[in-house]
């Protein structure tokens, strides 16, 4: 079990708040808070001050980053923390007491005035809906990367399509790979278009017309007789 006294008050900042950097690099803001309570006097039954009362207030690292931006001498503040109270001397010697809170949390007391307020969001982490919208955004972008893609392939195809087109000796099939399905092989449209080479037509006839001389023909003319 902890033995530790946690206190809510409400007041004012009677000092002018300071920070400091301490070790590790760990954020300190420490300002003086003060509050008088009022109380209604029996003789007169009016409302009157009773004695003013101060601590010392110490935020630290987070809370204390928001309390040095937000926080000004003068402001009306309700404070919660642990409350400590100890024992020193100061420069003469004298005694004294210190009363301290470590501040859990520290904001303006809207009995006395108005705030505005703005969330601080970490670095990083973002909404459902952000989040969505960002995942959105990235596949809308890859699609149409992918469409200019495919336009710039479509378009360099018909290109060289044109070009082998102009003499007449390549058509659009042979362009895509073959001479396509139906123009050279057997009755099933296979062969050169399933991606075989097409053949090279000779330039001249199969049979040398010079192998046949006239001297030859009287004697093929007698063996048939």
């Amino acid at each position: 079990m902890l033995y530790e006294a946690h206190v809510s008050l409400t007041g004012y900042v009677a000092t002018q708040p300071v920070t400091k950097l301490v070790k590790d690099g760990v954020t300190n803001v420490s300002m003086r808070v003060g509050w008088t309570p009022r109380r209604q006097d029996r003789a007169s039954g009016e409302w009157v001050d009773a004695n003013t009362s101060y601590a010392t207030v110490i935020c630290w690292r987070k809370l204390a980053t928001n309390a040095a931006v937000c926080l000004r001498k003068g402001d009306a503040v309700a404070v919660q923390g642990r409350l400590s109270v100890r024992e020193f001397q100061d420069r003469e010697g004298r005694p004294r007491t210190a009363v301290e809170i470590d501040a859990s949390s520290i904001g303006h007391d809207l009995n006395r005035g108005v705030a505005s307020f703005a969330r601080v969001r970490p670095q990083t982490g973002m909404t459902a809906a952000e989040f969505a919208a960002q995942n959105g955004a990235g596949q809308n972008g890859a699609g149409q990367n992918g469409a200019d893609q495919s336009g710039a392939g479509q378009a360099g195809g018909a290109g060289q399509g044109g070009a082998g087109g102009g003499d007449g000796t390549l058509g659009s099939a042979e362009v895509a790979g073959g001479f396509g399905r139906g123009d050279y092989g057997g009755s099933d449209g296979g062969g050169p278009g399933d991606g075989a080479p097409a053949p090279v037509e000779p330039d001249g006839s199969f049979f040398d017309d010079t192998a046949i001389s006239e001297e030859g023909e009287p004697e093929e003319a007698a063996a048939a007789a």
